[in-house]
């Protein structure tokens, strides 16, 4: 099969592929073949809708977008979207057809999230080729994917999240301080696998927050953090004599088994030697382990965060600052996600003044004692 000329030799590429089969079976196999090559104009004509997402995945990754959300856009379109639009040309592509998709996945049980999870994805794809003339509109915009009701973010309690961490030292001391560090600082993670204790300043009481461990294939990879931005995080004496603790038991395991002390070595890890740190998806089994032990089955390790924003927020402590030490681009992203702890704040501040004005008939002394 000709792939046409190659735009930086001129020679003509060819693709050949070897079937084993009947006719009517390699003319199905060449029909994939060819639904799978990228479009030989550079505009675009002719392009399938599976070629399109294609190269928008390769545009992905020359972006160096997250590991993480590549895979997951992946499994996307693998599992739902090729199937149903891949062999659609583009310039046949309506909203009908979106439509017709989003309608299906919700008779087959899928959440309104993950329907536009997977709107997303088609729209980016189709911006994309607007941007390279491949199309003149983006159809998805005149699609109608399902709303997703706002959830309030459920935060763990006090007591629930000092059950896990008690019941996870019980288990696996090399885990039970990442759940507390992640409950005191409201870390991601991937950056509490990251964290290595170069990155740790237990005389400043002060942790830097560079990257992030990711599951790529083949194994582990690190990268800058979800914002791409470094951050500090403040360690108060809890949190310095939990991780002091933590070296000291970390030394002890290394001279135990008469190993080396790496000066680079990760905080958190499977191994004494600490130069390869715990995968986030194991982390995440260890927790729901210990979360269904302890009887709270709802509770997710990214909860441990929520957690750590409502206690800030409900200690009256400002939106910017809780922002900061969470590592959110923009702290409007903070109000939206913790509206809920913000409107007890306020309701406080309302109590507050209205006794203020409502005293008016008190003494001085009384007055004072309001304010």
């Amino acid at each position: 099969m000709s792939l046409g000329n190659d735009p930086v030799t001129g020679k003509l590429c060819q693709l050949s592929k070897t079937f084993h089969g009947g006719s009517r079976a390699a003319d199905a196999a060449l029909r994939d073949l060819v639904d799978q090559q990228a479009p030989g104009r550079a505009d675009g004509v002719g392009a399938t809708v599976g070629q399109l997402l294609d190269r928008w995945l390769e545009e992905c990754e020359r972006l160096d977008l997250s590991p993480t959300t590549i895979r997951n856009y992946k499994a996307q379109i693998t599992h739902t979207i090729r199937p149903r639009l891949g062999k659609l040309k583009l310039s046949q592509l309506t909203a009908r057809y979106l439509d017709d998709l989003y309608g299906a996945m919700k008779d087959a049980g899928k959440s309104p999230k993950t329907i536009r999870n997977h709107h997303a994805i088609i729209s980016a794809a189709l911006h994309q080729a607007v941007r390279w003339g491949w199309v003149k509109t983006n159809v998805a915009e005149m699609a109608k994917p399902p709303r997703v009701a706002h959830r309030r973010v459920q935060a763990p309690s006090v007591d629930v999240v000092r059950d896990v961490i008690e019941a996870a030292e019980r288990r696996d001391p090399r885990l039970a301080p990442l759940f507390m560090l992640a409950a005191l600082t409201g870390m991601r993670r991937g950056e509490l696998c990251a964290l290595r204790w170069t990155d740790v300043d237990l005389t400043r009481g002060v942790i830097e927050v560079a990257r992030s461990v990711v599951v790529v294939e083949g194994g582990l990879a690190e990268k800058s953090t979800k914002t791409d931005r470094s951050r500090k995080v403040a360690l108060d004496p809890v949190g310095v004599s939990l991780l002091t603790a933590h070296r000291g038991r970390v030394d002890a395991w290394i001279t135990a088994a008469e190993g080396e002390p790496d000066s680079d070595a990760f905080v958190f890890s499977p191994f004494v030697e600490a130069r390869t740190p715990f995968r986030p998806d194991n982390v995440t089994s260890f927790f729901i382990r210990i979360r269904d032990e302890v009887g709270t089955p709802d509770v997710r390790l990214h909860d441990l965060r929520h957690f750590t924003a409502t206690q800030l927020i409900g200690a009256g402590v400002d939106v910017r600052t809780v922002a900061d030490f969470l590592g959110h681009s923009d702290p409007s992203l903070t109000l939206r996600v913790y509206s809920h702890a913000i409107e007890e704040r306020n309701r406080a501040a309302a109590n507050i003044m209205g006794q203020v004005l409502s005293a008016k008939d008190k003494k001085p002394a009384e007055l004072a004692s309001v304010s």
